[in-house]
């Protein structure tokens, strides 16, 4: 029933649109001229002229019976998976989709990460895509780095990722013209393609269903329910090496709200930030904090010296403060040696480190909310 559905869908969608599209241009003119006045004879609000996509038949194998054979032929109980179909609101989508949430994640194709059919635009076959909604990085972001963050996500996803079940991670492409199709393509994390006229069986659909399923609890596992936040989960080699591809933070005064904490596939950990980092070095000019005489070398990506972000507070001490300590107050620019002092050098020479930095920074911490004593300090480190 699945492929027969989607064997439905290619053959029916295209002859749709071109007639949907046709009737909302007229509708459209017709209401133009209504307004106008004219079409004298009709004025009343009520002889404006309405249509729905959702009367066309294709409308109706995506919205409602696909989603409900892959709700019941994957298993997946509808308290924990919502299973949602689109071709579009008010007009034709350039690229229909049919979403997997995991409710604790997200409810919207617009927020979080998701499984995803995506159909492309010329309907020759459908991806089956472990996907982030596009519309949360246009928003924080704007379009244009947008498309680069939301492609670095994906990226970092892949590397964290161990158990891809044998899907693709090469790009996907929808033949997509506008931002929304792009940001599909850009998201994409990991996939497989069904060609239109090789769809393959049922059983085949479901079992690669619930393997995604399986990444998707993965990834899940390793970012939460943020996956703008993946970069705060990368090891320290990796995290520094996304801080110099950062970009600077404008924050406002005062304290800030800590994010959720994050529950790994073996630990709990704290989401840092590679912006707020960045902007600390940022602040520092690139500069060793604790000697400004220090050298390293020059950045490939930052054209600055090359220096390394490193939190007073350690992160997984978050859950004392009830404000959040990624913070740019609370992250010193420091070259490598001078880092690594901070977490491997004797007691001694790590005290004095720790009590240097804690009485130049404690005015700047305690502006941000941030209250701790340097006996607490000192206690975290050992």
């Amino acid at each position: 029933m699945i492929r027969e559905n989607l064997e439905s869908f290619f053959t029916n969608w295209q002859i749709d649109k071109v007639k949907a599209t046709e009737v909302l241009r007229n509708n459209k003119k017709y209401n133009s001229d209504l307004k106008s006045g004219k079409i004298p004879d009709k004025t009343h609000p009520a002889d404006k002229k309405t249509y729905s996509l959702y009367r066309l038949m294709s409308a109706s194998i995506i919205s409602k019976k696909l989603p409900e054979l892959l709700h019941s032929k994957a298993g997946l109980p509808k308290s924990k998976y919502k299973i949602q179909g689109s071709i579009g609101q008010g007009n034709p989508a350039e690229i229909p989709w049919i979403c997997v949430f995991d409710l604790d994640v997200t409810k919207s194709a617009q927020e979080g990460f998701y499984i995803v059919y995506l159909f492309k635009s010329d309907m020759s076959g459908v991806y089956l895509s472990l996907n982030q909604g596009w519309t949360q990085y246009e928003r924080e972001y704007g379009t244009r780095e947008g498309r680069i963050e939301i492609k670095k996500t994906a990226t970092i996803s892949k590397k964290i990722l161990k158990s891809d079940q044998d899907f693709s991670y090469a790009p996907i492409n929808l033949k997509a013209t506008k931002s929304l199709g792009k940001g599909y393509e850009l998201g994409n994390i990991c996939s497989v393609y069904y060609n239109a006229n090789d769809i393959p069986s049922e059983e085949d659909l479901i079992n690669d269903l619930r393997n995604l399923i399986g990444v998707y609890r993965e990834l899940k596992g390793h970012v939460g329910v943020d996956i703008i936040d993946v970069k705060g989960q990368l090891d320290e080699d990796s995290f520094q090496v996304e801080i110099q591809k950062g970009k600077r933070k404008d924050l406002k005064a005062g304290a800030i709200k800590k994010k959720d904490k994050k529950q790994g596939s073996s630990s709990a950990s704290w989401v840092r930030d590679s912006n707020m980092a960045f902007t600390a070095l940022d602040n520092a000019n690139f500069q060793c904090e604790n000697d400004p005489t220090h050298k390293t070398f020059i950045s490939a990506k930052t054209g600055k010296q090359f220096v390394e972000a490193h939190h007073l507070i350690p992160m997984e001490y978050q859950g004392d403060f009830e404000v959040s300590i990624d913070v740019p107050e609370n992250i010193i620019s420091l070259c490598p040696n001078c880092h690594r002092a901070f977490h491997n050098s004797e007691a001694s020479i790590k005290a004095s480190l720790i009590a240097k930095f804690f009485k130049l920074q404690s005015s700047s911490l305690e502006e941000r909310g941030i209250y701790i004593s340097l006996d607490q300090l000192l206690e975290y480190y050992k």
